[in-house]
């Protein structure tokens, strides 16, 4: 702490101390353990900050993954009902998406923090702690994650306000209608958050430990790595949860298998349970490397009691 200490007492740092400092303040926020130093809420803040500035990024992704995997032209992502052109179009749904992931990230962050702790008190290796927090953290993510993307879906398909949506959707459908897709999305969710929080930042670190790869770069074979994981294996429960949340009043899909096979029978397998996994692909690998980029430049900044913890701990 020879830096911050010369800075208190007013002493010139030389710019290579300070670069040195702020490398590895980089690096001790980037390791596996950063989720077990913070607090439950810390945690769940920490998330939610990332979450919301990372979909603010990629956002159009999502939007053209989700018109894709419903049949619908990705024309109609950026033109209004009377035909003309309107790129802010695309972002119509943008405040749900950011409760989305905002919230999700909360609670994949907290419980990822919370259940890390938990293994790593039950004397399981480092590995596992990291691969299966995150697992059973995403799970119980997929909850509540479950129906702010419901809202979401419906805001995309046919417009409303955040908190007309639900309430038009609970008026003609009934509460129990804000749990469909949620099997789908739990399932998800816990894939989707072992690859970001558990693959993705261990491949980051076993690249620059063993073949000495920068971080930056690292951590983009680590997201890219993670997204095909993630995407390849949860696309058709996506698919299906996107098809059932668009369609509350089941004209065309009504539960999971049916859905599934209904998707099958009119586009073939590959063609429709895979529909949008170009736009998924390029969705969760540049969220995965957004939220990791923002997890370790925004910790030391929100909780620099963290690094002090972690100071004291090397």
């Amino acid at each position: 702490m020879a830096a911050s200490k010369a800075v208190r007492v007013g002493l010139r740092v030389p710019p290579l101390v300070i670069a040195l400092r702020v490398e590895w303040v980089s690096r001790v926020m980037s390791d596996r353990e950063a989720l077990q130093r913070l607090s439950g809420g810390e945690n769940c803040l920490l998330g939610m900050v990332t979450g919301v500035m990372a979909k603010s990024c990629n956002y159009p992704f999502l939007v053209w993954k989700n018109t894709q995997q419903q049949g619908l032209p990705i024309s109609t992502t950026w033109t209004t009902a009377k035909g003309s052109f309107s790129p802010l179009q695309v972002y119509r749904g943008l405040p749900m998406a950011c409760m989305n992931l905002g919230g999700t990230n909360a609670v994949q962050f907290g419980a990822t923090g919370f259940f890390q702790k938990l293994l790593a008190g039950s004397g399981m290796g480092q590995d596992g702690v990291q691969v299966g927090g995150a697992f059973l953290g995403g799970l119980a993510s997929g909850i509540p994650c479950s129906i702010w993307e419901l809202c979401m879906i419906q805001q995309q398909r046919f417009g409303g306000s955040t908190l007309g949506t639900p309430a038009r959707i609970v008026q003609e459908y009934g509460a129990s209608s804000l749990s469909r897709g949620a099997t789908m999305t739990m399932g998800r969710e816990a894939m989707f958050t072992m690859s970001m929080l558990g693959v993705t930042p261990l491949i980051q670190q076993k690249l620059v430990e063993s073949s000495g790869w920068e971080r930056n770069t690292a951590l983009a074979a680590g997201s890219l790595s993670g997204a095909l994981l993630a995407g390849v294996i949860t696309h058709p429960m996506d698919t299906i949860k996107s098809c059932m949340q668009g369609d509350l009043g089941r004209a065309k899909y009504d539960g999971i298998v049916q859905t599934g096979k209904a998707i099958a029978a009119e586009h073939g397998v590959v063609q429709g349970l895979f529909k949008g996994l170009f736009y998924r692909i390029a969705l969760i690998s540049t969220t995965f490397f957004l939220v990791n980029t923002f997890k370790q430049r925004t910790v030391p900044l929100l909780f620099p009691h963290a690094l002090k913890e972690a100071d004291k701990a090397r």
